[in-house]
């Protein structure tokens, strides 16, 4: 597999998503970054991980449907606009509100065993819950109507600055990733401590896709109509 940058591979390979979450391979708000750079940050061996990466896509492709459709690469903005509202935007705020209330439930019933642990994670969470509420208000109400008006620069400098939101997220994600363990439940946790960071976690991955299709997909495409 040829260094090409991350945003070329996920665009090249959907599935191969799922084995760079789980390496820690940052392809959201890194997607400008080339892989062997990454592979090299994180301490990875190149071609050790690559035979990995070339047989878990080959086996993905066999078994499953694309993670993110092809479809997405040739819509326009306004329409692109509207399928992250419709997936993206809708399905984290229904797991947010999931997540939340199940970690209170387990403040109550665990604070005695993991109070330091779940004291970290509600916090980080919260702080992650509070900035995606507030960031889908401003793409919903300002910036994604603006987008679909015009493509001006003066636009665009509202477009630039999600991506400081994003990149702000990314980092909430990789300190709550820290905190659980890699949504690992401790031993003696209940069925509702694993289904809780089963949910971060389906969570966080669909966070990473939603981060991707805006930076790497939205954001390039709406810029091609302001330098047009």
């Amino acid at each position: 597999m040829q260094n090409i940058k991350l945003s070329e591979l996920v665009k090249n390979h959907p599935e191969a998503t799922i084995f760079l979450n789980e390496h820690h391979i940052d392809y959201c708000c890194r997607g400008d970054h080339f892989l062997y750079e990454s592979l090299e940050e994180q301490g990875y061996e190149i071609e050790p991980f690559l035979e990995e990466l070339e047989a878990f896509t080959t086996e993905q492709k066999e078994k499953h449907s694309a993670v993110i459709a092809d479809d997405v690469y040739m819509i326009g903005v306004h329409d692109l606009i509207t399928h992250l509202e419709a997936t993206h935007h809708k399905d984290e705020r229904a797991l947010l509100s999931s997540i939340d209330g199940n970690l209170l439930a387990l403040l109550s019933a665990h604070y005695a065993r993991h109070k330091d642990e779940l004291r970290e994670v509600y916090t980080l969470f919260s702080t992650l819950r509070s900035e995606l509420m507030l960031h889908f208000a401003q793409e919903e109400v300002e910036v994604f109507p603006l987008m679909q008006r015009e493509a001006t620069k003066k636009a665009y400098e509202k477009v630039d600055s999600l991506e400081s939101d994003h990149e702000a997220a990314d980092d909430l994600i990789k300190r709550l990733i820290k905190a659980t363990h890699d949504f690992t439940a401790p031993v003696d946790g209940c069925a509702t401590y694993r289904a809780t960071y089963a949910l971060l976690k389906q969570l966080v991955e669909d966070i990473f896709l939603h981060i991707y299709k805006e930076n790497s997909i939205l954001f390039p495409m709406y810029a091609e109509g302001v330098n047009a």
